[in-house]
């Protein structure tokens, strides 16, 4: 398994005014996408995790994710996002698109707490290569797995 593009970025993300902040949750929409690659890398995670982290992961899993943003607006959140603390289950190996979420300039901090991100030449250098690799929803490598 080779290393996911994320990690070519990932030691110029400025995680530090993250810390504890969840101001970008409402991002965590389903559908996004994993390449071949990260979708492994979480695979594995989840293969690690102990018997109870396990079982946590299988109920966030199966919990309601539709967010009432008002005037009939319904979003449904990803699978690994725990609606009770909003928190990311797969944190660790979440893929490129939601590593770049506050840290480049299409995608900024919606509390403007990142002042430093991605250059933007190098973000697309990056997005370049993730879009000649094949990527799909959760829902597309679980199908595949059956």
């Amino acid at each position: 398994m080779s290393e996911p593009l994320y990690l070519q970025v990932t030691p110029n993300l400025n995680l530090e005014p993250c810390g504890g902040c969840n101001q970008c949750s409402l991002r965590c929409a389903n559908d996004v996408p994993f390449s071949q690659n990260e979708w492994a890398h979480v695979v594995q995670y989840l293969t690690n995790l102990n018997e109870t982290e396990r079982e946590l992961v299988r109920r966030v899993e199966i919990q309601d994710k539709t967010v009432d943003l008002g005037d009939s607006v319904q979003v449904e959140m990803c699978r690994f996002f725990n609606m009770q603390n909003d928190h990311c289950m797969i944190y660790p190996v979440r893929p490129l698109m939601c590593r770049f979420m506050g840290h480049v300039e299409w995608m900024p901090c919606p509390i403007n707490l990142v002042q430093r991100t991605i250059p933007t030449s190098e973000a697309l250098q990056v997005m370049e290569a993730y879009a000649r690799e094949d990527r799909r929803e959760s829902s597309g490598w679980l199908q595949g797995k059956e």
